[in-house]
């Protein structure tokens, strides 16, 4: 017995309680078993972090409705995290996520070329995103550097962690 990856979304649907929300969801379908993988995002965490606790919820709750649609369904459910270097939803976690470090691909203004840099979001007007070069270096080592960038010419981003 199989079920699908809807069937999946409508009960997470009903499960999820905000601020917690779904974020990624795969459903890998093999002869006779399940992989079931449902990452979760936390929209009032500064970093969207999910706690163990909220995943341990979801994973049991989850289970007990697959169990009463689908009793003999065999699968495997992990449920975690979007994870701390998570895609950015674009353009909207560019509001999310300001003030934090973010790897962007955007195509430079006018032409084909594209770059990959390491910014701070520190604002957002309309179409355009002001950024400052991320660097590791301590606080007021010298003049921050400013970018703008038009969203439409950012190609994708991820949450940056800084080692």
């Amino acid at each position: 017995m199989t079920v699908s990856k809807e069937a999946i979304g409508s009960i997470l649907d009903g499960i999820l309680l905000k601020p917690v929300r779904l974020y990624a969801l795969k459903v890998s379908q093999r002869p006779n078993h399940t992989l079931i993988e449902v990452e979760l995002d936390h929209l009032e965490n500064r970093f969207g972090s999910v706690s163990l606790l909220e995943c341990e919820q979801v994973s049991r709750k989850l289970k007990e409705e697959l169990e009463r649609i689908s009793p003999d369904l065999d699968y495997t459910l992990k449920v975690s995290s979007a994870g701390a270097e998570r895609s950015l939803d674009l353009p909207g976690d560019l509001d999310r996520f300001r003030g934090i470090p973010v790897r962007l691909v955007y195509r430079v203004e006018g032409s084909d070329t594209q770059k990959e840099g390491v910014f701070k979001i520190l604002d957002r007007r309309g179409d355009q995103v002001i950024l400052e070069l991320f660097s590791k270096r301590a606080k007021g080592s010298g003049k921050k550097k400013e970018a703008i960038l038009n969203t439409k010419d950012i190609l994708k981003g991820n949450l940056y962690v800084s080692i």
